[in-house]
């Protein structure tokens, strides 16, 4: 099958074009532009479309672009009550972000089971799926941006920056010292997490991979050395609608 994924996320969205089993090309915008759907489309029609999102207040305008772009095309969203294809053992799942199903049913398929998903978007998620209990939840921490807006904000003497690294063992001066805090901080937290989540993986250790819009930044700016698969959420998402379709 043709797929159209969406994912309709807080800070942009993406959009990929998933046939033969994987994801061919993907778009990422800021914007709810039909520009942007036939870039990725590239002039075929996909046999399906599948949107994700967290993002209520977007929905009604991306499902009337889409029906407008391939009116005759089904059009399923991603909810808590579809077949995943693998279990779920949540306590309240219709409180879990859609996005998060995605990557627990993309991290199964391409990481093996027991894995671990980080997702670094605008919050980051860490999504445990184990082989018998499925996606299990994880771990729900503050993004990469969020780090620096925080310091930035009700201090009237720190700056206001945007992420981004220092290669320094002291700040020697505001900004250093404030990126610093992030390097080592940042990395402290998402090592301690995943420590933790790794425990409850069982004797066996878990496939740890990376995705979302701040992951390869944070790779990079942290020091951490996790796989990054950029198009990890709109394969789950595509493989959501195949399990449905």
């Amino acid at each position: 099958m043709k797929i159209l994924a969406i994912n309709i996320g807080n800070s942009r969205t993406a959009a990929g074009w998933f046939s033969r089993g994987k994801i061919r090309r993907a778009v990422r915008t800021d914007d709810i532009t039909p520009v942007m759907l036939e870039a990725v489309a590239d002039g075929e029609t996909p046999d399906g479309i599948c949107l994700c999102s967290v993002v209520p207040g977007r929905n009604r305008a991306w499902g009337r672009l889409v029906k407008k772009m391939f009116p005759r095309v089904s059009v399923l969203w991603v909810n808590s009550k579809l077949d995943f294809g693998i279990p779920v053992d949540l306590k309240r799942p219709d409180q879990t972000g859609c996005d998060r199903y995605a990557n627990a049913v993309a991290g199964a398929e391409l990481c093996g089971m027991p894995c671990i998903v980080c997702d670094f978007g605008t919050a980051t998620t860490f999504n445990v799926v184990l082989p018998r209990r499925g996606f299990t939840g994880g771990v729900i921490a503050p993004g990469y941006g969020m780090w620096f807006d925080a310091m930035g904000s009700g201090v009237t003497q720190l700056p206001r920056l945007k992420p981004g690294g220092v290669r320094r063992q002291t700040g020697r001066n505001t900004e250093e010292a404030m990126r610093l805090s992030a390097r080592w901080g940042y990395r402290g937290m998402v090592t301690e997490i995943l420590w933790q989540l790794a425990r409850a993986c069982g004797r066996k250790d878990p496939f740890v991979c990376a995705t979302g819009g701040f992951a390869r930044k944070v790779m990079r700016d942290a020091g951490l050395k996790i796989p990054v698969l950029p198009d990890l959420t709109l394969h789950g998402i595509a493989r959501i609608y195949e399990l449905n379709a």
